[in-house]
Parts: structure tokens; C-alpha cells; sequence
């Protein structure tokens, strides 16, 4: 029996359980022909799932040619059923046959109504023929191999006649029975069946768990739970909900767990909603329990009352903080309060509560409080009049007086890190606070107290300004320019105009040496990437090592190792040479004390030969090691040698210590680069 004659009976089925469902007369069908053929169909069809539900039926069907006996087993719990059947209804029980204890049949189509789920319900088929057959269809789904995996049913000989025999399985869903527990914080179970009320203090907190598909006789599997916490209206339009949370779940052994606190007064119920959705097999079957446990929730008895240190803030706002939240503000509650210093009041612009209820923020941005306040009797003061201040168990706010209120006193801000140059000549200084952009429009003179120096001579500020995307960083130009070779330092001595959005003023800095900008040709000058990225292994020596390490680094956590007899290190070809322009190339050397300078390296030839034009040509510059004596060891020693290369594109770089043949020795290397020299004139 092939797919395709398979399909072809599945089709035949679809016509035959329709008129099944009005005609009672299955039994008068007969498979003409005079072949042997098994062949059986059912409510799922083709597909591979064979899901139903209780109180709902699923039929089967014989449809083989030159069957001599066939007959259908139900378990004991399920039940045939005799038509017209209809098929939409709650409740099928009226249709079941007699006698309902019958659980064979012979009738070549059957219609199996389910009353107790079970994802492992058997139904077999028992079929007599007078020669061998047999049937594939398919048997599950298999999610990895992410198709269908199919079964043959084949006939075997039995005393002289060829038998067929099967248990179909069919995952025959429960009805979804909504079942809650309730549980205390410390785990306690609330045995809610029994405990008519709860007396709960505001803001406690319960735990509600949705047992509902963990049930074990139950194999409803739902997916989705959703708690509702309702006043106690007989009613349901008429109820308020005080709480409502949905959760929806793949997983359905998932354990689905709800914290509810109880933040309004009164009396409340909680109900559970549980569901289990509608799929192409499965209509959707729901259960809500509503719990009789009726839950009183009562105020706090702790007063509401200022608590903690009463503080002014860097924006003139005083923050009075609360013992409990409080209830928005719906009116103003100005002339409740009294702000004052040395038995002066201010004036209080407005009053807020901040955006969780816990503080009140006393606005005096009309009438602020100075940083020279502080030292003085500084205070603020509740008459306790105001209805408006409550917490959300109605609580009213406690009257207080003469509270201190900790005065504001901005902090000097610091410079940090280095003063840098950046690609368009400005010097950014950067501090550990953000600058008031406003102080520097507004000041007569931005620049006083910064001093720049320029090769050992005052510079003259042309600009300052705050960074516009980072406020913490101040820039400044300079009317002379900024070149590479330039020896540039800024210092500030205070006082100056600047401050701080918080009203701070600025630290006094010494001179310090301002990073002159270099655009470096090269991607990785620091060796922090993968050799084979970006930098190469060249045509080596034998025996010679190149490698990224991480032994020694004078930037970052990496440098070139180069050792032994002639290694080679290049770089890829992306360096761009602007005719009539001369570059630097730098690099940082560090020879470790165990080189050896009489044995290989003589002290007119060692050095670093640079190939600087690589797929192009072979112009190529050595800076020396004893050019000014010994070089150094066990130190990272600046090297720097000038090229004029002219109008080259996309060439690279080849380094090679030399002499080295024959040398046993290791060198490091890092920090290199390619830069157009730009010195001042």
C-alpha cells in the first residue's frame, strides 16, 4: 500500500464520516472488488496527531477491500455512540449506544465519545482476511527529525487466516478544572475551603499558585491563567477589580506563581480563570474558581510620618522623606509649609511627591537656599492640616516642626584622565562632573584662570565651550593653532566662572601636557587583534618565531615577539601616501637584557629595517640602535624616523630586525604607527 492510495482512502473517509453523522445505517456499506486490501481512517485523517477530548468523540473507519471479519475495542471508559449524531454539542451522553457496556464493535465505522482523559487511550482494530496485507500510515511527529514517522500494520498467518491487529493511541485531553492554592509568605497553606476571612494589614502580600494543570487525574494541560482580585458585589458588572494578571505558557508543566499585595482598602475575592485554548484538534476549555476566602484588608497602624534626613539638592528641591508612600497630589498643599533660614522664611515655589509616593519635594527655585546657609538654622516645618497628604490606606501625615534640612554645598569638580587634542585643533579637558553650559555663556570671561601654554609661551584663548554631547568636558581653541610638534599644557588656578550644573567650582590643576592628535594610518598599532587579522608572518628565516604575546606590552595587553634568525613581520595593504607629504613612523622597542650586543648584532648594522612602500617597491629606511650609544634594555625605547614615500596606495609595511642571521636573541615591539608630520611652521 503506497502514500498515494493512502490518501486517496483518507479522502474517501472525509464522505463517508459525513454521511456517518446523519445516517445510522453504517454497517449497509460494502467495499466492492474482489482484491484484498487493508486500509483505515479516522477523525484525524492523514495527520500524524491523534488528539480529542472528553465529552467529545472520534470516529474510525474500516475501509479495506476483501475483509472477511473486522471489529473495533474501546476501553472501558469510553463509549460508542449511534447517530444522527450531531457534532457541536457539550454533552453526547444521549447518543450513546446500547448497551452502554458494549465496548466491541463490528460496524465497519464507529463514533467513540471519551469520558476520562488519558494521553495513552488505546483503541484497536482486529481484522480477518483471506490472504496477507497490510497498511502504513503515519505514527507521531518527530520534532528533531522534523517530520512524520510512519507505522505499518501487517497481517499475520493464523490458522490458515491472515490477521490484523493494532492499538491506535489517542491523547485524549481532561476538562480543565481550575484549582488555586494560597500560601502565606513563609510558605503556610491558607486552606481557603474552609477560612471564611482574612484580615490583612495594607501592603501585605500573598502568594497564589495555579495548580491547574499539575493536577495528577487531570490532563487538561492549560496554558493560560489569569488571577482577578474583585470587590464583593453579588454581581459581576458591578464588581471593581483591584487586580488582574494574565500569563501565558509554553511550557505546561511550568509552575505559574503570583504574588498579589494588597494595596486597597476594603473587602476582596480573588478568582482564578484557567484555559486551555482552541487549536485545529481541541476546542477551548475553561474553568474559573472563584475562591470563597474573602480577604478584609485594613490600614497600617504605624503612623505616617517624616523619617531619615530632611536634604536640599544640588536643583533648590528640599526632599522630605516619607515612613509610607503617599497618594498623588490633587490640589496644592504651599501654605501647609514653612521653609526657613536663621527664622526667615522663603518662598516655596511648589510641592510634589516624587514619582513613587516616598518623598515630598519642596520646590525653592524662586527663593533658594545658599551654600552659605550652611552653619546656619536651617529648617522646615508641617502644620498637619492638609487633607491631601495620606498615604493609600488613608492615613493622614503626621505635623512636624523645626526639622534641620542638610544644606547643599556644591563639591569642587576634579579634572581626570588626559588633556587630549582632537582632529580640529580643539583641547578637551575632562572633569569628574558635568559643566553648566549657562556659566560659560554667561560669564565675563570663560578663560579666567586657565593658563595655556605653547612652546614655554602663554597662548591666547580664542573659544571655550562645553562639549555638546558630553557636558563633563570643556573645550578650548587657541588663536596660534595646535601642530604636532607643539609642547602644549594647561593649568587653572581658581577662582573662576565656571561651575558645575550643581554649582560646584573647579579644582586648581597644575600644568599638565596636552596629547597632541595623530591619525594613524595603521588598523591595529597596538598588536590587541589576532596575527593573520590584520598582521602577517612574512617569509621568516628558519627556526624564527613571530608571534602576538602577551609577555610584554607598553599599550594595551599585547605587543609583537619577534625571535631568531630573520623573522619578518607585515602588515596588510590599506597605507595611502599623499604625494610631496613626509610621515613618521614610530614604534616603541623593548630588547630584554638577556641580547646579547656582541654576539650578531654589531654595532654599525643593528637596527629595524622598514620596507614602507610593500607591494609597490622596495624603498625601505633602518633606524639604528647605536646611533647615540647603546640603546636601552629592559625599558620600552621610543623609536621615530622620518619617509617621504610620494603619491602610494595600498601598500603595507615589512619589519625585520637586522643583522640577525644565525642570531639566537628576542625583541619586542608595539605601538606603531603612520602619520602624516605636521609641525608647526
Amino acid at each position: 500500500m503506497n502514500k498515494t492510495n493512502n490518501i486517496l482512502k483518507s479522502l474517501c473517509l472525509l464522505s463517508l464520516l459525513i454521511s456517518s453523522f446523519v445516517s445510522c445505517s453504517d454497517d449497509e456499506y460494502e467495499i466492492p472488488g474482489s482484491f484484498v486490501d487493508l486500509s483505515i481512517t479516522m477523525t484525524s485523517g492523514a495527520a500524524a496527531e491523534r488528539e480529542s477530548e472528553v465529552n467529545r468523540f472520534f470516529s474510525f473507519s474500516d475501509i479495506s477491500a476483501g475483509a472477511e471479519y473486522s471489529e473495533w475495542r474501546i476501553p472501558n471508559s469510553a463509549f460508542f455512540l449511534e447517530g444522527p449524531i450531531p457534532n457541536n454539542l457539550d454533552n453526547h451522553d444521549a447518543y450513546i449506544a446500547e448497551p452502554s457496556n458494549r465496548k466491541v464493535s463490528s460496524e465497519k465505522t464507529v463514533h467513540v465519545l471519551w469520558k476520562k482523559g488519558d494521553s495513552l487511550t488505546k483503541v484497536g482494530y482486529f481484522g480477518v482476511f483471506p490472504d496477507s496485507t497490510s497498511f502504513r500510515f503515519p505514527a507521531y511527529w518527530d520534532s528533531d527529525l522534523g517530520e512524520n514517522v510512519e507505522d505499518t500494520i501487517k497481517t499475520v498467518k493464523r490458522n490458515g487466516k491472515w490477521v490484523a491487529e493494532y492499538w491506535f493511541n489517542i491523547d485524549v485531553y481532561d476538562t480543565v478544572v481550575a484549582t488555586p492554592q494560597v500560601r502565606y509568605l513563609d510558605e503556610t497553606i491558607l486552606n481557603h475551603n474552609n477560612t471564611q476571612t482574612v484580615t490583612l494589614t495594607f501592603g501585605d502580600k500573598l502568594i497564589f499558585e495555579d495548580l491547574s494543570g499539575l493536577l495528577e487525574n487531570n490532563n487538561a494541560r492549560p496554558n493560560t491563567t489569569v488571577w482577578r482580585m474583585h470587590t464583593t458585589e453579588a454581581n459581576e458588572e458591578d464588581q471593581t477589580n483591584a487586580y488582574r494578571n494574565s500569563y501565558t505558557r509554553t511550557n505546561l508543566r511550568e509552575r505559574v506563581i503570583d504574588t498579589i499585595t494588597f494595596d486597597e482598602l476594603g473587602e476582596f475575592k480573588v478568582e482564578l480563570t484557567a484555559t486551555r485554548e482552541r487549536t485545529d484538534n481541541l476546542k477551548q476549555s475553561q474553568n474559573t474558581y472563584n475562591i470563597p476566602t474573602i480577604f478584609n484588608v485594613i490600614p497600617l497602624t504605624e503612623p505616617l510620618e517624616q523619617t531619615g534626613t530632611i536634604v536640599e539638592t544640588d536643583m533648590d528641591i528640599v526632599e522630605v522623606t516619607l515612613s509610607h508612600k503617599i497618594m498623588p497630589l490633587e490640589g496644592a498643599v504651599v501654605d501647609n509649609f514653612l521653609v526657613e533660614v536663621d527664622g526667615v522664611a522663603k518662598t516655596i515655589t511648589a510641592i510634589t511627591r516624587n514619582a513613587n509616593g516616598t518623598k515630598l519635594l519642596i520646590d525653592l527655585s524662586d527663593d533658594p537656599i545658599l551654600p552659605e546657609d550652611d552653619g546656619k538654622t536651617v529648617v522646615v516645618s508641617y502644620d498637619g492640616a492638609s487633607s491631601l497628604l495620606k498615604s493609600f490606606d488613608e492615613r493622614p501625615l503626621e505635623p512636624f516642626s523645626n526639622l534641620p534640612i542638610q544644606v547643599y554645598v556644591p563639591t569642587p569638580t576634579d579634572k581626570i584622565g588626559s588633556i587630549v587634542e582632537t582632529n580640529t585643533d580643539v583641547i578637551q579637558v575632562t572633569f569628574n562632573q558635568d559643566l553648566n553650559p549657562d556659566s560659560v555663556a554667561n560669564a565675563t570671561n570663560p578663560a579666567t584662570g586657565f593658563s595655556i601654554m605653547l612652546n614655554g609661551s602663554a597662548a591666547t584663548i580664542s573659544s571655550v565651550a562645553v562639549n555638546a554631547t558630553n557636558p563633563a568636558i570643556l573645550e578650548f581653541t587657541i588663536s596660534e593653532g595646535v601642530y604636532q610638534d607643539d609642547v602644549i599644557t594647561v593649568a587653572y588656578t581658581g577662582p573662576g566662572e565656571i561651575k558645575t550644573v550643581g554649582g560646584g567650582s573647579i579644582a586648581n590643576f597644575a600644568a599638565d601636557t596636552v596629547e597632541p592628535y595623530i591619525e594613524n594610518l595603521f588598523t591595529d598599532g597596538s598588536f590587541e587583534g589576532t596575527l593573520g587579522d590584520y598582521w602577517f608572518e612574512g617569509a621568516s628565516g628558519t627556526g624564527a618565531i613571530v608571534e602576538f604575546s602577551t609577555d610584554q606590552a607598553f599599550d594595551g595587553a599585547q605587543s609583537v615577539k619577534l625571535t631568531n634568525d630573520k623573522p619578518r613581520l607585515e602588515s596588510g595593504r590599506n597605507l595611502n601616501y599623499e604625494a610631496g607629504e613626509t610621515y613618521i613612523i614610530s614604534y616603541r622597542r623593548y630588547i630584554p637584557a638577556s641580547v646579547d650586543f656582541e654576539a650578531g648584532f654589531r654595532a654599525a648594522d643593528a637596527g629595524e629595517k622598514i620596507w614602507f612602500d610593500l607591494g609597490n617597491g622596495n624603498a625601505a629606511v633602518t633606524p639604528r640602535w647605536f646611533t647615540n650609544g647603546d640603546p636601552v634594555k629592559d625599558s620600552w625605547e621610543l623609536v621615530e624616523v622620518e619617509i617621504t614615500p610620494g603619491a602610494v596606495s595600498n601598500v603595507g609595511i615589512r619589519f625585520q630586525p637586522v643583522p640577525t642571521s644565525g642570531t639566537v636573541y628576542t625583541l619586542y615591539f608595539d605601538d606603531f604607527k603612520v602619520y602624516k608630520k605636521e609641525y608647526r611652521p
